[in-house]
């Protein structure tokens, strides 16, 4: 699929983001992650774990604020997975969409705050 076809499938806007966030999937064993991408009704994580599979319902911890000291706990399920190549990988092997349970919509402002402190535009 084209980028622009993926794009045109979007209900809301993304935001390029660097966020910290944790992943604790199926098995129980919480993993670091970082929000690589992120909209109100989901989000494009980095990681390093084999363990998380399409159709997973994962519980996240987003750190949404500039301190990073405390994070929001959002339910989702796995929307797709994609290996990294070697190349890219760095400290994550994986690409992993998450959709959320229920939109963010209660927080685009601290988004945009994340967003400002970042000094990415919106």
């Amino acid at each position: 699929m084209s980028q622009n076809n993926s794009q045109e499938r979007r209900q809301h806007t993304r935001f390029l983001a660097c966020f910290p966030a944790s992943v604790v999937p199926p098995d129980g064993l919480e993993r670091p992650s970082l929000i690589r991408d992120l909209s109100v009704t989901g989000a494009l994580l980095l990681v390093h774990s084999s363990k998380l599979a399409v159709g997973d319902e994962v519980e996240l911890h987003l750190y949404l604020t500039a301190e990073c000291t405390n994070y929001r706990v959002e339910g989702g399920r796995v929307g797709r997975v994609e290996r990294l190549s070697p190349d890219v990988t760095g400290p994550w092997s994986r690409r992993v969409a998450v959709e959320f349970d229920k939109p963010l919509s209660d927080r685009e402002e601290e988004i945009a705050e994340m967003r400002k402190a970042l000094g990415i535009d919106t």
